[in-house]
């Protein structure tokens, strides 16, 4: 007798997912009013939740400033539950844009205008149309383990992509894979592992410091033969690369050319972050996990975007499935039989006995986990196992951002802070898994002299029905120092400002207000989003805009201010409050 019982044990994943919470993910999103985006498509590969992302909003940042990247993953990280890597990546461009349509940018000429996709500003794009047509004909990296998955022949099909589906000009080997052997657009900021052995191994590979190689083709030659609609098959490796081909009546040779280091310094490898299972939330520390960028001094661009992808790899492939023995070799021979990774040994059986009770490596297998005397009866337990999310990227990018030169008066070896805000307008479960509003970061710590830059941004097509102040939809926000504590709570602080207070200090024309050191102006235009906003309907800042830019302001006075959002203060569900700590130089 054989009874089956499904088990749900989580192995991999199925839709765990990772947000960039700050700056403003757009997990695909563009300005949807609905709690769902319109599509998943759109510009990249995310795995994440349809409920994701931020709408877009756009900010600048100067050359040498630190800006804090913040996320949450759901499968957890830097623990024993899973192996965990996470990749923060950058990219410019002239063409990069976040679009005015949520429609994915056409692969067809025709369907563009004046047939070139590049520039038709109506769709967003990352990567471009060219990039996007080498990784469709380029032949994919045959040596890779894909399980059971039934693979087409170019790099646009994965084990996590098999059926060589398209969002945006993404190129799904590229993304499931790091560090990539081609060429990429990519910068590479910080890498994080649990096995900070191979950092050496991630430096030393980055596109940030090594070429990477390709095989050139003639020029247009991957036009021409679109335009004759003419399937091809790009080489991936030097020995076929040398081989000829036909272009334009003539038999050429391709060359094979190692080129594409960025010439910047390799990226800063770290321990991956503590973060627990089936939870986007803070770490153990109270706080978001973040990581400080300072962007690059030479690097001035107006149109960037940031790129986070997360690994998961589950404990049944060895080495975090990194041992170089996991490879082609160990494929199924065909859909849903066993893989040749074996994990008899990991459970104390023998292969035979293995075999015979389930344990292998394969698509939902059906366990005999009892077995105590000849002739019981067989209770089996299905496990839920997808071969295609054993090792499963996540993705989130941001909305396009602009890097400035800073100003000729800020000397190169100031430190510039940049203060932001993050979240969107509703409730914890109307916002999940993005988040409700905060400052960003929400603890600022910097030296009397250095210099802050406050600027947000939001939206105005959040859902209607979302909870919030103000009018239905708008996100909004603004930043007043809280009251001084009026009482004795125990502690000695030299404090401005106290959490659990809700109302801003009251300032007088005999009053002095005293917030960083800024001036009186600042601090009325903080408070009231001047001098971009004069009139109108201002008690909730209705009449006020998205964005709100401060400029540079240099901190003059050392000691901890306390601040909120007036409008985002709704005691039961939001509580728009930061700190920043300056101390003496």
């Amino acid at each position: 007798m054989r009874l089956v019982v499904l088990a749900c044990i989580l192995v991999g994943g199925c839709l765990g997912d990772v947000y960039l919470q700050g700056p403003r993910g757009s997990n695909n999103r563009l300005n949807e009013a609905n709690r769902e985006r319109n599509n998943g498509n759109r510009l990249f590969d995310s795995q994440n939740n349809n409920r994701g992302g931020y709408n877009q909003g756009n900010l600048y940042y100067y050359t040498g400033s630190t800006l804090t990247l913040e996320w949450t993953n759901q499968h957890s990280c830097g623990n024993v539950n899973n192996h965990c890597e996470l990749v923060f990546q950058y990219m410019c461009g002239d063409m990069v844009r976040d679009g005015t349509t949520t429609n994915t940018i056409p692969e067809k000429l025709s369907k563009c205008d004046k047939r070139e996709c590049n520039t038709d500003m109506e769709y967003g794009m990352h990567e471009t149309w060219d990039y996007y047509q080498e990784c469709d004909h380029r032949v994919r990296n045959k040596g890779l383990y894909t399980a059971d998955q039934n693979m087409r022949e170019h790099a646009t099909s994965t084990r996590q992509n098999n059926n060589a589906n398209r969002r945006g000009y993404e190129c799904a080997e590229e993304r499931d894979y790091y560090p990539y052997w081609h060429p990429t657009p990519w910068r590479d900021i910080v890498v994080f592992t649990n096995d900070v052995k191979r950092c050496d191994y991630y430096q030393e590979e980055s596109q940030n410091v090594k070429n990477k190689g390709y095989c050139q083709y003639p020029e247009n030659y991957l036009r021409y033969k679109y335009d004759a609609d003419i399937d091809v098959d790009l080489a991936n490796n030097k020995e076929d690369c040398e081989q000829n081909v036909s272009h334009g009546g003539k038999s050429v040779k391709p060359t094979w050319i190692e080129t594409g280091a960025h010439a910047v310094p390799a990226p800063e490898c770290l321990p991956s972050p503590w973060s627990r299972d089936n939870h986007h939330g803070n770490n153990k520390d109270g706080f978001m996990n973040s990581y400080n960028w300072t962007i690059p001094e030479d690097w001035v661009e107006e149109k960037c975007v940031i790129r986070l992808r997360y690994n998961i790899t589950a404990g049944e492939l060895s080495d975090g499935g990194f041992d170089p023995s996991i490879n082609a070799s160990l494929n199924a021979e065909k859909d849903d039989a066993p893989t040749g990774i074996k994990i008899a040994s990991i459970y104390g059986l023998d292969e035979e006995e293995a075999v015979a009770r389930g344990y292998q490596f394969q698509q939902d297998p059906v366990l005999q986990i009892f077995k105590f005397n000849e002739g019981d009866a067989e209770i089996n337990l299905e496990i839920n196992i997808n071969t295609n999310q054993f090792g499963r990227t996540f993705e989130d990018r941001s909305h396009v951002f602009e890097i400035r030169k800073r100003p000729s008066d800020v000397s190169a070896d100031a430190k510039i802070h940049n203060l932001n805000v993050r979240g969107k307008r509703g409730n914890i479960v109307q916002t999940y898994p993005g988040v409700e509003y905060d400052f960003q970061p929400n603890r600022l710590e910097a030296k009397a002299g250095e210099y802050v830059h406050i600027q947000w941004t939001g939206a105005d097509s959040n859902p209607g029905n979302n909870a919030g102040q103000g009018r239905a939809g708008t996100d909004r926000s603004n930043m007043l120092v809280l009251r001084d504590r009026t009482w004795d709570n125990g502690f000695v602080e030299d404090a401005h400002g106290c959490f659990a207070c809700n109302y801003p200090e009251a300032w007088t024309k005999d009053t002095s207000p005293n917030f960083l050191g800024l001036a009186r102006e600042d601090i009325m235009a903080l408070a009231f989003l001047s001098p971009t906003q004069y009139w109108g309907d201002m008690d909730e800042l209705d009449d006020a805009g998205t964005y709100f830019d401060m400029g540079l302001r240099k901190m003059t006075k050392s000691g901890i201010w306390r601040y909120l959002c007036t409008r985002n203060n709704n005691f039961t569900n939001r509580s728009q409050k930061g700190e920043i700590r300056v101390i003496s130089a």
